[in-house]
């Protein structure tokens, strides 16, 4: 206090000069003297004062001095030019004590200053003053009493520390009051502000030569206060916290919002320094903490050390918290690092905290960090939230500048994950914020969502309370307000999930009560996906999803499909928006809206053969505000545009799998359309009640893009039924099928308990208009554009007749009702059996009302390799005249006749099954006619094109007698050897074979004229070439010898009675007559050289006996069939070149 002394004797000396120059000159000599009076006050000082503005003195008994701009400069070490900077000054004195050497003060004011503080390690603070000539010469009595000061105001006073070279902090006092007396009684109070935040204090104590004591501090905030006492060397207080906002402000560090404390304690002055003991009390909602009550603790802090040892509940959990930093050895001044040693401990969790404090204009903080427990969950942050994860363990390093804080090789254990990466924490901010990444190879995620409950058992007489489902639940996922964050995150493998989750990427954001994923990366079962989702914990969800190609082979095995699938869908899109703090809420309000596209899709066989060749322009599947489902498709199949609309339940009633959900279903394929309605169970996807369908298209060529096939223009058709299916069976009813005219009804039923699907039922006709089928049998078609024509009659393309071995049948089809517009035909029914892949159709009858009866059986059996098939055919008394009539085919033809077929084959195709033909073919016609031309097309210009090569002329009409034919096929090869037909004018016998393995046709057809003038002219024909072509030319002898096979029928005349006697024909055909009589001349004669004689003579007798001569048909058939011997054939040769006839084939009687 010695310094106060000297100071203040000083300014009474010059005060009193001051007065007594008032006195005479008042201001005037003031001013004059301004730079002498600053001269003095610098000397006085130690420091330049400088005096800028006017000076003025009010002389009373109170004399005022006035001074204006006002300035005391700095030592030259300090950052600024001056120490303080007052703008106004106003100094009242008691005179009469001034007379007598003792400096009373009257009152003080100081408006608008300036004042900042500054300290170095080195140079010590700005306020200490050097002594001046004045204070070296003065000797003042260390007993005087301080100066009394009756009123010092302040008035915007901007006051200011800077320690170090840090940023200053400064304290705004807008208006302080205060009183000093003479015994050192201070009393002070003030409205100040600092950091923003408005504070009241006042403060009472005692000022003597030993320094302060008895003192008492009280501050307040809005919301905050401090009270504390000084009494001897022990200092109490207490500290209440309601507001972190103003805390947060005061203290310049962040406090979480809701943070609060109600501390106290006790403080001493130690000789190395302070000690805090008896520390009690709580923090609440303190950085995630709910709460954290003290009940013993203690600070230590000297020169080069803190120490503090905290006891406590840290969430209910005894808690003990240690804490040391600095080596003791050194002052924190002079020490280069402070070293840090902290740790919690509770009764299953530890944390460590090694490292060090570097001081300096930036502090950094360099530490490393060790956290383990038997389980996660029991973490204060996460206890509560999280599932069971069992033993962890995280380590990390951390590095802090100012209020940012690093962590670097994070490595966390826990669960079935581990995890590493690096963190930041920004501290200077309301809420703290974490950035970052983290890079994991499994994350399990299995902790972060809520088991499923398991049901409760409820004791007899208890009433069952309801527990939440899926969608009561809230949606939200459980994070502490107080953080934010902001991570990037990868992870090789995403376990705890029911989806296979790989290489995911992607960017988390949590603040507050939202949640967001952006620039998300993964893959999903392989399948890539992109996008990112936001969560409003309770309010809302939006999401959006963008998958890559999907492999349909994928899809074809998750939904067992046998068949080979090939093709992607090209892009996925899923968008999802709704507001909602439930599932059901979210599902029920919601918008959600997935889309896909596919270049091409392939389903195929495993056989390799393709059956569906599909291309997806778009399917939007879509849910809008709780509405109804729907679903869209557009693309086309095989070239044919198709769409496809489907409205299901609502969103809702699909998720939860309500009982009865209904689904409607239009299909449009080029002009094909159909429709399907149902309803189905939404917890096991069965159907509830019967399916209805319906099929209809304007005709059948309308599908000749989608089947490749040149279809014919069809009446419009329709298909129509019910559908109910169950484990055992799926069963048709009402099923009702219209082309045109025709209508077919019935019911079927498909059992599923074999090994293969079984089909049973009925299908009957109203009536089957032929007229509607006519289209299918039409031979004139010309092939689509675009579509391959091959030259053969034969397919080669494989029926699928493997697809018999896959289900069984026993079906009735009845038509009662056969008509060709309004003409009547007759009647069918067929017997359709088939098990294990054996095919048999016994019987099926045709009768019809012209007359005559249809009745076959037929076979096959896939289960061999290749698959075999057999046909057995008999038609008796067919008027084919009358059926031709009816069926507007042609007036001009009519007659009747016998047909028989046997024949079986193996293959594929239609090609192999005719490459390996065997049976035979049996025609016979009796009499009939033929009006040539009026014949179809075809026909007639094969006619027109035979006669005239046989050397005949066309006839208007063709009086037939009869004609008779058998065609043997072995391999593929069938041979005719007693082609007989006989009309009015002409007989024609033929021989030859038509060989189906390459479809070509190699025939002669021998004529004979009944008129004697045109014998000369006729000649033989050859018919050779591709069977749906074949060339028509004459030929001689020679050519005939190469007909493999022909002599077999003439040599024995038995074969041809057994050829055609099994037919069950009448006696009154003249030609089956005529080749029954040469078994009777074969008898007679056994002789190669008498048979053709025999033959000739017989077929003429029987058919004289009918009106017509048939003249010597088989005399040349020894030189056709080559039954000569080869020296006789040179013979023959010799005599041809010496003696030419008109016609050697013939001879006459």
């Amino acid at each position: 206090m010695k310094r106060v002394w000297r100071w203040s004797a000083g300014v009474a000396a010059i005060l009193l000069l001051l007065v007594m120059g008032l006195m005479l000159s008042a201001s005037f000599w003031l001013n004059a003297q301004r730079d002498a009076l600053a001269v003095m006050l610098s000397e006085t000082l130690g420091r330049e004062v400088s005096l800028n503005g006017e000076l003025a003195l009010d002389l009373s008994l109170n004399p005022t001095l006035v001074a204006e701009d006002v300035a005391v400069a700095n030592p030259a070490w300090a950052t600024r030019a001056n120490l303080l900077e007052l703008k106004r000054l106003e100094l009242q004195l008691a005179l009469l004590p001034l007379l007598d050497g003792e400096l009373v003060v009257k009152r003080l004011l100081l408006q608008g200053g300036d004042l900042m503080l500054e300290s170095t390690e080195k140079q010590g603070g700005n306020w200490v003053f050097a002594a001046g000539k004045e204070a070296e010469t003065s000797a003042v009595s260390s007993e005087m009493r301080l100066p009394g000061i009756d009123k010092l105001q302040l008035e915007e006073l901007r006051l200011g520390y800077r320690g170090g070279g840090t940023t200053p902090t400064i304290l705004r006092v807008k208006r302080a009051e205060a009183s000093l007396s003479a015994t050192g009684e201070l009393l002070a109070t003030a409205g100040f502000e600092y950091h923003s935040v408005d504070l009241l204090g006042r403060f009472s104590g005692l000022i003597t030569a030993a320094g302060i004591s008895d003192a008492r501090l009280d501050l307040k905030t809005e919301q905050n206060q401090l009270h504390a006492e000084l009494k001897g060397e022990q200092v109490t207080w207490k500290v209440t916290a309601n507001s972190s906002d103003e805390l947060s402000r005061l203290i310049g560090a962040y406090l979480p919002e809701g943070a609060s404390a109600d501390l106290q304690g006790a403080s001493r002055l130690t000789r190395p320094g302070v000690q805090f003991f008896d520390l009690k009390g709580w923090l609440r909602n303190l950085y995630g903490f709910d709460e954290f009550t003290v009940a013993d603790g203690s600070v230590k802090v000297t020169g080069g050390r803190v120490e503090v040892d905290l006891n406590g509940l840290l969430e209910q959990r005894e808690t003990r918290l240690q804490f040391s930093l600095g080596e003791g050895q050194q002052t924190f001044a002079e020490a280069a690092n402070w070293p840090l040693e902290a740790g919690a401990q509770t009764d299953s969790d530890r944390l460590t905290v090694t490292g060090s404090i570097i001081p300096g204009d930036q502090t950094v903080t360099n530490l490393t960090i060790g956290l383990e427990g038997k389980e996660l969950s029991h973490l204060p942050l996460l206890e509560g939230k999280l599932r069971k994860t069992g033993a962890f363990r995280i380590d990390a390093q951390m590095s802090a500048e100012g209020s940012q804080v690093a962590f670097t090789g994070i490595n966390a254990k826990f669960g079935g994950s581990d995890i590493s990466g690096a963190l930041t924490l920004h501290l200077d901010q309301m809420v703290t914020r974490i950035q970052g990444g983290l890079q994991t190879k499994r994350l399990d995620l299995a902790p972060f969502f809520s088991p499923k409950q398991k049901p409760r058992k409820v004791q007899t007489g208890t009433k069952k309370v309801p527990q939440k489902g899926l969608f009561d639940m809230p949606l939200e996922v459980p994070w502490p307000e107080s953080l934010a964050l902001d991570l990037r995150l990868s992870a090789k493998q995403v376990a705890g999930l029911a989806l296979p989750l790989q290489k995911l990427k992607g960017r988390l954001k949590i603040e507050g009560k939202t949640v967001g994923i952006g620039g998300l990366q993964l893959r999903l079962d392989g399948v890539p996906l992109r996008g990112g989702l936001q969560m409003k914990n309770g309010e809302m969800l939006t999401a959006d999803l963008t998958s890559g190609p999907v492999a349909l082979e994928k899809i074809a095995s998750l939904l067992g499909v046998t068949d080979n699938l090939s093709g992607d869908l090209q892009q996925i899109q899923l968008r999802f928006t709704g507001n909602g703090g439930t599932l059901g809420e979210l599902l029920a309000q919601g918008e959600l809206r997935v889309e896909a596209s596919a270049e091409h899709i392939i389903v195929g066989k495993a056989d390799g053969s393709s059956s569906l060749d599909l291309a997806i322009n778009r399917v939007q599947f879509a849910s809008l505000n709780g509405k109804n489902v729907t679903l869209n498709a557009e693309g086309g199949l095989w070239g044919e545009s198709f769409n496809l609309q489907a409205t299901g339940p609502e969103l809702t009633a699909l998720v939860q799998g309500q009982s009865s959900l209904p689904v409607t279903i239009k299909i449009t394929l080029g002009k094909t359309q159909g429709a399907l309605s149902l309803h189905f169970d939404g917890a096991s996807g069965k159907l509830n009640g019967p399916l209805s369908f319906s099929i209809h298209c304007p005709s059948l060529q309308t599908l000749s893009k989608l089947t490749g096939v040149a279809l014919p223009e069809t009446p419009a058709y329709r298909l129509e039924g019910e559908a109910m299916a169950s484990e055992e069976r799926v069963a048709f009813s009402k099923l009702r099928a219209e082309v045109g005219k025709s209508r077919i009804v019935g019911d079927l039923q498909i059992g599923l308990q074999g090994d293969r699907p079984d089909i049973r039922g009925e299908l009957r006709s109203e009536v089957i208009d032929l007229t509607d089928l006519q289209p299918f049998f039409a031979g004139e078609a010309q092939p689509q554009e675009g579509l391959p024509e091959s030259d053969w009659l034969f397919s080669g393309h494989s029926m699928k007749l493997s697809l018999l071995s896959h289900f069984d049948m026993n079906l009735q089809l009845k038509l009662p009702k056969l008509v060709h517009g309004n003409a009547p035909v007759g009647s069918m029914h067929a017997s359709v059996e088939l098990s294990a892949g054996e095919l048999h159709l016994n019987p099926v009858v045709v009768k019809l009302d012209s007359g005559g009866s249809f009745k076959a059986t037929a076979s096959a059996n896939v289960a061999t390799t290749p698959p075999q098939l057999a046909v057995q055919l008999k038609v008796s008394g067919f008027d084919y005249g009358v059926l031709l009539d009816r069926l507007d085919v042609t007036q001009d033809v009519d007659g009747s006749a016998d047909f028989e077929m046997d024949i079986s084959a193996s293959g594929w195709s239609l090609r192999e099954l005719a490459a390996g033909l065997n049976g035979h073919l049996v025609l016979i016609g009796s009499k009939g006619h033929l009006k040539n031309h009026d014949l179809p097309f075809k026909l007639k210009d094969f006619v027109g094109t035979l006669l005239p090569q046989m050397g005949l002329k066309e006839e208007p009409v063709i009086e037939l007698n009869c004609l008779v034919n058998r065609i043997d096929f072995e391999k593929g090869v069938g041979y005719t050897r007693s082609m007989l037909i006989d009309t009015t004018k002409l007989t024609i016998a033929g021989v030859g074979e038509i060989d189906l393995r390459d479809e070509t046709l190699d025939m002669i057809l021998n004529p004979r004229p009944k008129e004697l003038t045109l014998i000369s002219l006729t000649n033989p024909v050859k018919l050779e070439g591709r069977l749906h072509a074949p060339s028509i030319k004459p030929t001689k002898l020679g050519a005939l010898k190469t007909i493999a096979g022909v002599a077999a029928g003439i040599a024995n005349p038995a074969y041809l009675l057994l050829a055609f006697g099994d037919v069950g024909v009448s006696e009154e055909n003249p030609c089956l007559a005529a080749v029954k009589q040469t078994e009777v001349a074969a008898k007679a004669r056994q002789g190669v050289g008498g048979l053709t004689e025999e033959v000739e003579a017989d077929l003429t007798n029987q058919l004289d006996r009918v009106g017509r001569t048939i003249k010597k048909v088989f005399s040349p058939l020894e030189q056709i069939l080559g039954l000569e011997q080869k020296d006789e054939i040179e013979r023959e040769k010799a005599k041809a070149k010496a003696s030419p006839t008109i016609s050697p084939l013939l001879e006459f009687e």
